[in-house]
């Protein structure tokens, strides 16, 4: 069965979420909140998984135009409202989708690194194409704000070129072959480091779109 990637093999007792993910951002979702949520996006045919949702979060919160994850519920869930057992359970839910998509915004606004959410085999290596994939779902909502950056990466440069080597990968129209290990490690890096500087590279086009907010 697939797990979480959170695996240091230098140091089997090193927790590296806390150290990628050690900031006064909003918290992180603990283990049994994910857990919970993981489940419930499973019972819902047709929806995202939570690598699909943290690439899909990603994609949206670093470009200028979403304001947070409501807008985006039926998206997520295959296209519609899900049912809930109860007002509790739906809560309990929309919470975590909150408390998810601010502690990725904060990491994006202080600049950090923030740790990937990707399910990896048995030997602990990811593939990063889910991801890719729900990043590129973000992405698509609001692809005029994005041109600019993806026509950079069209020519091979620019910030979005790790994302899209993994997305690509395993698209149709791929002719590059499949991705080396140690060459995917790096594009999974390269990606972790160019997150942050995608969000500050909107931020005067998110000031302009929002002329109220903090500026950061």
């Amino acid at each position: 069965m697939s797990k979480k990637n959170t695996i240091d093999p230098s140091e089997p007792d090193f927790d590296l979420d806390s150290f990628l993910n050690s900031t006064d951002a909003p918290d992180q979702l603990d283990d049994k909140q994910v857990e919970k949520l993981e489940n419930f996006l499973a019972s819902n045919p047709g929806g995202m998984h939570m690598e699909l949702l943290d690439g899909f979060f990603c994609g949206l919160i670093c470009g200028p135009d979403a304001t947070g994850p409501e807008a985006f519920y039926p998206f997520i869930f295959g296209g519609k409202e899900p049912e809930y057992n109860s007002p509790e359970q739906a809560d309990e839910i929309h919470e975590a989708l909150r408390q998810h998509w601010d502690h990725i915004k904060g990491m994006m606004e202080n600049g950090d690194s923030y740790y990937l959410f990707m399910y990896s085999d048995d030997d602990f290596k990811v593939s990063g194409n889910d991801w890719a994939l729900g990043f590129a779902l973000g992405l698509d909502k609001y692809r005029d704000s994005w041109q600019e950056l993806l026509d950079q990466a069209g020519i091979g440069e620019g910030l979005l070129v790790p994302f899209l080597t993994l997305y690509m990968e395993k698209h149709p129209q791929n002719t590059q072959g499949l991705i080396h290990a140690e060459d995917r490690e790096a594009l999974v890096t390269e990606l972790i480091e160019n997150l942050p500087k995608i969000y500050h590279h909107f931020d005067e086009a998110r000031r302009k779109k929002n002329p109220d907010s903090a500026l950061h």
